[in-house]
């Protein structure tokens, strides 16, 4: 993950100004989706546990997890302040999601606020809420031939494809994950 921060520039009314906070390349999410390339695991017969990350069609050919959560381009989010005064700010971004062959990540909106008090001439009381909106993570299913036996096409998880697990079956363990949708800080700033 890449972050740039920047200092503000004002804009709008007298009394407010608009800074742009910080530039982020990637997320947790985009590491969640690199992650499912690692594949998944399999229990063999003789009961051991061991990696998969990838397996070979029935012409032979190998077929890799990696190229599926693979991107040419990894999200980005851009966040701004809107401040109105000293102690009072809304924060707001946007993100414009990712997509890989076999995930998405759909664009966010960051809305948030800061706000602070000054309890005392030395010491300032913070507060920063802020709440994500869309930025989903799915992961996409494939469609495999299974032949005659094994039912035809049929849609599955990509990656456990292979596995003696019904295709069927497959689709439960799509991931579906959300940013952390809600953030909250407390400070406290004292000079001695």
């Amino acid at each position: 993950m890449a972050t740039l921060a920047v200092a503000s520039s004002p804009c709008l009314a007298q009394d407010a100004s608009i800074s742009l906070v910080s530039v982020t390349q990637g997320s947790s999410l985009s590491e969640t989706a690199r992650s499912l390339s690692n594949g998944s695991y399999e229990f063999r017969d003789d009961g051991t546990l061991v990696p998969v990350s990838g397996y070979e069609l029935q012409d032979g050919t190998w077929v890799s997890f990696e190229k599926w959560y693979r991107t040419d381009w990894v999200g980005l989010q851009i966040d701004f302040l809107t401040q109105f005064n000293d102690d009072l700010g809304l924060l707001w971004g946007l993100g414009t999601g990712e997509r890989g062959e076999k995930y998405t990540i759909d664009p966010s909106l960051k809305v948030g606020l800061v706000a602070q008090a000054h309890p005392q001439p030395n010491s300032t009381v913070s507060l920063t809420v802020t709440s994500i909106l869309g930025g989903r993570l799915n992961e996409l299913p494939c469609i495999a031939d299974y032949g005659d036996i094994g039912g035809g096409e049929q849609e599955v998880n990509c990656r456990l494809a292979a596995t003696r697990m019904p295709p069927e079956e497959t689709l439960k363990y799509l991931v579906k994950a959300d940013p952390s949708r809600l953030y909250i800080a407390l400070g406290y700033r004292a000079n001695f």
